[in-house]
Parts: C-alpha cells; structure tokens; sequence
C-alpha cells in the first residue's frame, strides 16, 4: 500500500475515532461501486462523499480508498447519510515514479466532482466514469 493512501486511512480513523466520541450521529449506509478512468480500473485513489448543503443535505461526508477500480466503505472508510451528495474523486496511475512526490503515481484525474442523489435509507452501489 502506498504512503499517503496509508496516511488517508489513518487520518481518516483518527476522524472516526474522534467523531465516535459522545453522540452516536446519524445511521450511515454502505456505499461502494468502480471508478474507470477511460474504461479502465483505477488503479488507487481516493473518493468522498460530501452532503449537498446547497440542496438542503446536511451531515457527516462518506469517504474510502480506490483500489484496482473498486472502492467500498465498509472496508476502509465511512458510510453516506444518503440523499443529495458532491462527489470528489482523486485517482492516480499506480506507477511509484518518486516515493516522496509522487508515491501512487501520476494524477490521472484531481478534484473531479459531481453532483449525485444516493439512496436516504439504504446501502448503495455508484460506477463512476472520470473524464478529462
């Protein structure tokens, strides 16, 4: 597993852990599905799963890695809240060129995000396309 998708994740847990304090939040669902990038798998990256406050959805974002052009929550990151979301998605080539600079390789697709309805009440499944 490369540095920074190592350091996402355990970010990522502290989050959880911090956030895991006190109340016990919304009920959160799973979300998982592909990422291809030209029709093809992306090799590692991350996606996030931001509720759409400009569409009235409020709560705490769903995120997890990317790995081989799959990626699911429940593995290793957070579950949705459901409704409408901003989807951000950060996928690289896979191909360590510096361990330092560039350790999951070369940015296919940085900052790509869209708008998407998921399900309030139940697990999800979302294929997503990245385009240029």
């Amino acid at each position: 597993m490369r540095r920074p998708l190592i350091a996402f994740v355990a970010m990522a847990l502290l989050a959880g852990l911090i956030a895991g304090c006190g109340e016990k939040g919304p009920t959160r669902y799973r979300v998982s599905g592909s990422v291809t990038y030209k029709g093809k798998p992306v090799p590692v990256g991350t996606i996030q799963f931001a509720p759409d406050a400009s569409k009235g959805n409020t709560g705490p974002s769903a995120f997890a890695g990317i790995r081989d052009g799959r990626y699911d929550s429940d593995a290793d990151g957070r579950g949705t809240i459901g409704g409408p979301h901003i989807v951000s998605v950060d996928a690289f080539d896979g191909q360590e060129i510096d361990p330092d600079l560039l350790p999951n390789g070369r940015p296919l697709a940085r900052g790509f995000r869209k708008p998407f309805d998921l399900p309030k009440n139940a697990d999800a499944t979302l294929d997503i396309e990245l385009s240029e």
